[in-house]
């Protein structure tokens, strides 16, 4: 049974809205009619209702301070409005401040039930969620931190869970972070280096990032991981509190750690987003504001920090999704069937342009995925052409992990793969362009073939054997050369002592450093830059 409160200045709405709907038969009990929000209030103190019905004007105290005051209370009753449609802009307000719905005047039966069934639907899925919430909290003994990450896993991804029973469980579960002082951070795994194939070694990552993240705050705040594994824009989420009232737990620094120890340690590239600061019953949705902070990595670059604070959404966000430009999907597939480079060329600076426009309209998060969605049909309506070839598994649309400006040589890359006759050697060449490229870019990182390989969508084996080919040298020397060219170039031009110089062209290990080097210059580095070559 389900209870319900009336709130109306009008005694022949409050008579009309008991006698006339069957409550009982919904399951409800009306616990009584009041006529405005000061006497709605005094009701509430002995009998908190789980649905309250009520009007927008009314004397001393109108709905809508009612409805703030609710929320400010954290009340759990479901609300709805009556209104007249010269009042439709309040109505709309009301359901910023947590209405369910509104009713216009005059009320029509089906209207409201309609509506009374949607709150008690909510009612439901609440209630569940607390008995589950009930049952992990009594599971404590047999497994705490289990019980914790379904919790919390829970409060997270679940708008519905921030509620009253909140606070219940997480003293339960003896949580050591304060609920009122809380900010949630995301960790998205952009780049899995020698692991993108074995969801296995994920798995054992994302706890191992975790690790990691304990470490590098345990000075300024207190934090517990939540690994997600099933989740598309976040693989770990943490939780932290801190040791004091200053606000150093945000700083950039103490996250780029963080990053540089999974590139070093882990080898992989991870990108990380922050919410504002929060409470435990704003949970999901500064988990949300976390997500969207990381997103901007495709406009700004990946294995970066980003902030919810200063990134403000406009207002027409949420209602903006990408759409290609005109016809542009139908000209890109022709394209790449007749392999015309010159239209294929003008077509991806034509949607770069396109994206570029829409920066200021869409969220970072809804672009990439529209342009993925975009790319997942082009590549749908292009295996069909591609099907009966013996390669054809290789050919693929998926898109990586890339910043919006590296938009154009991501697409030729893939679509050096689909055109006709892509074994070519003006082809191949490309190809090469392309590796010596990104290798130009990132070969300070853990840069191996398998990585580089997969950046321009090639088999291993393959590549390696065209790298060969048109560079005269395996992978392995080019890029000990490339190294040691970048290392000469410090050696000269900087003060920096040579195991700096090491890791800034990607040798942690320096005594590995040096052997390289003399066996490339016949000498060593310090030798080198003494003589002053």
């Amino acid at each position: 049974m389900y209870s319900l409160l009336i709130v109306d200045d009008e005694r022949w709405v409050r008579q009309g809205l008991v006698s006339t709907i069957d409550w009982q038969a919904e399951g409800i009990e009306v616990l009584g009619d009041v006529e405005d929000g000061e006497e709605a209030l005094k009701f509430i103190q002995s009998h908190i209702p789980d649905i309250i019905i009520t009007d927008i004007k009314m004397p001393r105290m109108d709905g809508l301070t009612f409805i703030e005051t609710l929320k400010n209370a954290n009340l759990s009753s479901k609300i709805i409005i009556i209104s007249g449609y010269s009042e439709f802009s309040y109505a709309q307000k009301a359901m910023r401040f947590g209405a369910v719905d509104y009713v216009l005047k005059p009320i029509e039966e089906t209207l409201m039930l309609d509506v009374v069934r949607k709150c008690i639907e909510q009612i439901k899925r609440e209630r569940e969620d607390h008995h589950e919430f009930v049952q992990m909290s009594e599971s404590i003994r047999e497994s705490l931190p289990l019980a914790r990450q379904r919790y919390l896993e829970t409060l997270l991804t679940n708008e519905s869970a921030s509620n009253q029973y909140s606070r219940t469980v997480w003293d339960r579960l003896n949580i050591p972070l304060d609920p009122h002082h809380l900010k949630v951070i995301i960790v998205k795994v952009y780049d899995w280096g020698l692991h993108e194939q074995n969801p296995k070694e994920h798995y054992l990552l994302r706890h191992a990032i975790g690790n990691f993240a304990k470490e590098t705050v345990k000075m300024i705040g207190k934090m517990i991981t939540c690994p997600l594994h099933d989740h598309e824009d976040a693989d770990l989420a943490l939780l932290i509190s801190p040791l004091n009232e200053a606000d150093h737990w945000s700083e950039q620094g103490t996250w780029e750690t963080l990053i540089t120890a999974c590139w070093r340690h882990l080898g992989i590239g991870i990108n990380i987003g922050m919410s504002h600061k929060s409470e435990i019953t704003k949970l999901h949705a500064s988990f949300q504001d976390a997500i969207q902070a990381s997103a901007y990595a495709f406009y700004d670059g990946y294995g970066k920090v980003y902030a919810a604070e200063g990134k403000e959404k406009p207002p027409s966000w949420p209602l903006q999704t990408y759409s290609q430009p005109n016809g542009w999907m139908t000209r890109f597939i022709h394209a790449v069937k007749l392999g015309d480079d010159g239209a294929l060329q003008a077509l991806i600076d034509e949607l770069f342009t396109h994206l570029q426009l829409h920066r200021e309209k869409c969220s970072p998060l809804l672009l990439r995925k529209g342009l993925t969605s975009l790319f997942s049909e082009i590549e749908k309506k292009l295996w069909t052409s591609y099907s009966s070839e013996p390669n054809a598994n290789l050919k693929s649309f998926i898109l990586p992990y890339f910043a919006l400006p590296e938009l154009k040589d991501v697409l030729r890359a893939i679509v050096l793969k689909f055109q006709i006759g892509d074994s070519t050697s003006g082809n191949r060449k490309r190809f090469i362009e392309l590796a010596v490229k990104y290798m130009e870019e990132h070969y300070t990182e853990q840069l191996t073939m398998n990585r580089v390989a997969e950046h321009l969508f090639l088999n291993p084996s393959y590549f390696s054997k065209l790298f060969h080919e048109k560079m005269g040298e395996t992978f392995s020397k080019y890029i000990i050369r490339l190294r040691v060219n970048k290392a000469k170039e410090l050696l000269k031009d900087s003060t920096l002592k040579i195991y700096e110089v090491a890791e800034q062209v990607g040798y942690q290990d320096f005594r590995h450093f040096v052997k390289l080097f003399k066996e490339q210059e016949g000498m060593t580095p310090a030798q080198y830059r003494d003589r002053g070559v």
